[in-house]
């Protein structure tokens, strides 16, 4: 895999990004609880549409929304991924699924969107591995900084396949990744804010190879 390619896929890879367009610091002085469970919290579909989701006084409640907050940011790199070049296009579909995860003020959303269209214009173009889904990311712990803030850790196993225009394999990616996250609470919804990748240490081992 050239640097360029695997640059891409840990810029991609779900909540474990590589570059930060703000300083990932998420004020941890403030910090009142936090949980290291990695439980998965099963999320309804009213939770995860409500526009009044609950602030972050009680990790437990807030994390069945910051797990449908990973999933959707999951889904939606992927379907940029699929033909990068339409991440330059901000009307699109694809893209504005991904921006609307981000919080108005965050300026991550742009340095990604501009990489992944570059790669686009090269003839990079990203599918499923043998897994099925290029990323599967898990919550793995929540630190409450304020009411309206949290930093929240995640393992994102990655299967991913890279081939050209003509449909021919150029690469693949498989293993694990992880990464910070900052999210913010705006008009009673969380959002991203930001996005650090940190060491994987503590995250499983991958059963398989991509």
């Amino acid at each position: 895999m050239t640097r360029r390619i695997a640059l891409v896929v840990v810029v991609a890879a779900v909540l474990a990004a590589a570059c930060s367009g703000g300083d990932g610091d998420a004020g941890s002085s403030q910090s009142s609880s936090s949980t290291t469970s990695t439980r998965r919290t099963t999320t309804t579909s009213t939770s995860s549409t409500s526009t009044t989701q609950p602030p972050a006084t009680d990790p437990e409640a807030v994390r069945p929304f910051l797990e449908s907050l990973t999933d959707r940011y999951d889904a939606a790199v992927e379907g940029i991924l699929a033909d990068p070049r339409v991440a330059g296009d901000h009307s699109h579909a694809a893209v504005s699924a991904y921006t609307s995860l981000f919080s108005p003020a965050s300026a991550f959303p742009e340095t990604a969107l501009q990489f992944w269209s570059d790669e686009g214009a090269q003839g990079h173009f990203y599918r499923p591995g043998p897994r099925g889904r290029m990323f599967d990311s898990t919550v793995m712990s929540v630190q409450v900084d304020s009411p309206d803030q949290v930093t929240f850790t995640v393992c994102t196993m990655k299967s991913i396949v890279i081939v050209d225009e003509a449909g021919s394999q150029v690469s693949s990616e498989g293993g694990v990744t992880s990464g910070s996250v900052v999210a913010v609470r705006v008009d009673g919804a969380w959002l991203v804010r930001d996005l650090t990748r940190t060491t994987s240490n503590d995250c499983p081992e991958p059963g398989a190879q991509p």
